[in-house]
């Protein structure tokens, strides 16, 4: 092809594509503002496209066609709509304008879809909604672009996408992850994990995908590798061909794909087949922790709470104990002595006048108010709602159940953190609270077992020190299986975990009570424990003493030296004592509830070569 050729063709293609532009651009941008702001009766959309297509129309008002075509122009200004037909007229269409068919289409899409999270897309889901048939309510923006991008190439094209992982287990795209098994072929998946690959989205855990627009064949597979932090990606291209392994896709599960051997998914697949669901067994009872709108102004500390109720001894009654997420921890709970002012919806808030006198300085961030981001009109602050603003946001009508027997979990984890309560404790929204048949089941939550289907089933959301950590909502974790019970198991089962949790929460006050002593007796108003302090246990007396010297810029009295050295020396022990015994308590355990699982001993291997967390965390 010579130079003149190729200016030939330039020429042809801008005249096409200003052809097609100039006859149907107000036409196609007309078919995008219906779903936004634009408010035309139905009877006048015909002579409405007419005009806009240059059309003689008799209509009396046709500078209300004038108004609406404006604003159309402004929004598509706005919103920058991109008509790929009108742009690319070449790939879509023959010089003569007839659309080509199957030949339409790009051969090759490569792209890096933007992050953006879907409660920026408010606007934009009524579109989303009728024209992609992924479409989820809270689906963020990658999700169309894979979409967008399939539809855009030729039959037998190939899309290749770096972008978020998270379409391979989020709830959001579990149309997305049916519409790629069923209707493409996919040719390489590369999960690049927690590697930090982009430096101005360090948190995100990006994967590559091959993806081919042909029908699939029947039991097809893919090339696929999984990274693992700190595994060097710089040295991508070396570590590549190692790593891959053959995927089978034709039998991924739509509520969520698994890149693991062989073995670990048909051993996957087979413990979701044993005995019933999670939300089956306590009759849906699986419930969020409570949502305040403004936890600054709801949750207090001991010190405010026990000044509150002198003041007005009445608002004890609307005082509950409430945990965070992080304080959730494997069979225990660590109480920060934080209290959650429990205004909910139709208190008569003047019973308690020293409550109400102290969530007057929050009113105005408990007010909804608006502001404009992104020309979009958003509410900033609290939801709009019916409550009143001295009202937590939450109305769910479960919180009586919270007085009962339950069971905690942390919304994130890297290894299992179920714990017991009888206390009425409440959680924040970063926790969620079960209702049990019998304590049997938080000895098979707490399992290494159900940690092997956690991982499975649930998001990862990248790693903390050396482990993935899981996004275990209550709408995965109700589809996770509980094994039959024979008539024993219930009782040894249940036996075994109200030890663990009797242990693990004297190792706790152990812990507690030290740490009190050394904050108390060892430091300062300004200054705070450190990591290396806070597991002062593991440190030998000399490096103990240094860090105490680090936080607190002073050294233990030389004269209590003796007394510290030797309560650490105890208290160490003791520690390593409880440890040692919740770790016994955990072996027989997990050998309880394999045995209830019917799992073989190649089995049991798998499963503990691939959780990797250590018998006896914190």
């Amino acid at each position: 092809m010579t130079v003149q050729d190729v200016k030939a063709q330039e020429t042809v293609y801008e005249e096409l594509r200003q052809r097609f532009s100039d006859k149907y651009l107000y036409l196609a941008n007309l078919g995008v503002a219906v779903y936004y702001d634009l408010k035309v009766s139905n009877d006048l959309w015909k002579p409405l496209a007419d005009y806009a297509m240059g059309k003689v129309v008799e209509y009396q008002q046709v500078q209300e066609f004038d108004l609406w075509l404006n604003q159309t122009t402004r929004l598509a200004q706005r919103k920058r709509f991109f008509h790929w037909e009108l742009e690319f007229p070449d790939i879509f269409f023959d010089h003569e304008g007839q659309p080509l068919g199957d030949r339409a289409g790009f051969d090759v899409i490569i792209g890096n879809p933007p992050y953006v999270r879907q409660e920026q897309l408010g606007p934009d889901k009524p579109y989303f909604r009728e024209h992609y048939e992924v479409y989820h309510g809270v689906a963020d923006l990658f999700v169309y672009f894979f979409a967008q991008g399939l539809r855009l190439l030729r039959e037998g094209g190939r899309l290749a996408y770096i972008s978020s992982n998270a379409w391979l287990r989020a709830d959001y795209a579990t149309l997305l992850r049916q519409y790629l098994r069923m209707q493409t072929n996919i040719d390489t998946i590369i999960d690049l994990g927690d590697n930090r690959v982009f430096a101005d989205a360090p948190d995100m855990t990006p994967a590559i995908q091959i993806v081919c627009k042909t029908k699939p064949k029947d039991e097809y597979t893919a090339q696929a590798a999984v990274f693992a932090r700190g595994e060097g990606i710089t040295s991508f291209r070396e570590q590549l061909d190692h790593k891959l392994f053959i995927l089978p896709i034709y039998n991924q599960l739509d509520s969520g794909w698994q890149l693991a051997s062989d073995a670990s998914r048909v051993l996957f697949t087979k413990l979701m087949k044993i005995g019933k669901p999670l939300g089956e067994v306590v009759e849906g009872r699986l419930f969020r922790g409570a949502v305040t709108g403004l936890n600054e102004a709801f949750v207090v500390d001991q010190v405010t709470r026990d000044r509150l109720v002198k003041s007005d001894p009445a608002c004890s009654t609307i005082m509950k104990p409430i945990l965070r997420g992080e304080d959730l921890r494997p069979w225990y709970q660590e109480n920060e002595g934080l209290w959650l002012i429990f205004t909910r919806r139709g208190i008569d808030i003047t019973a308690y006048p020293a409550v109400y006198s102290y969530l007057q300085q929050f009113r105005e961030q408990l007010e909804p108010r608006s502001k404009e981001l992104n020309n979009t009109h958003v509410i900033s602050g609290r939801k709009p709602g019916t409550y009143k603003w001295y009202e937590i946001q939450d109305a769910a009508d479960y919180y009586d159940l919270f007085d009962q027997p339950k069971v905690f979990w942390p919304s994130i984890g890297k290894f299992p953190r179920f714990s017991w309560d009888e206390q009425g404790q409440f959680v924040n929204s970063k926790g969620y609270v079960l209702l049990p048949t019998d304590k049997s089941l938080l000895g098979i939550l707490q399992s290494r077992v159900y940690w092997f289907c956690i991982t499975r089933h649930c998001q990862p959301l990248g790693e903390r020190a050396s482990l993935v950590r899981y996004q275990q909502n209550r709408k995965k974790l109700i589809d996770l299986p509980i094994p039959p019970l024979t008539d024993t198991q219930p009782e040894t089962i249940g036996a075994l975990a109200q030890q663990l949790t009797a242990v693990a929460n004297q190792r706790y006050e152990v812990r507690r009570k030290t740490t009190h002593r050394i904050e108390n007796d060892l430091g300062t108003p300004q200054g705070r424990l450190n990591q290396r302090l806070a597991t002062w246990w593991e440190l030998p007396f000399k490096e103990f003493r240094s860090e105490i010297v680090k936080c607190f810029k002073r050294d233990i009295p030389l004269k209590d030296r003796d007394e510290w050295e030797t309560l650490l020396r105890e208290r160490t022990a003791e520690i390593g004592r409880l440890t040692d015994e919740i770790i016994r308590l955990e072996t027989l355990l997990n050998t309880e509830v394999y045995v209830a699982f019917g799992v073989t001993g190649d089995e049991i291997r798998l499963i503990e070569e691939e959780t990797k967390y250590s018998y006896g965390e914190w």
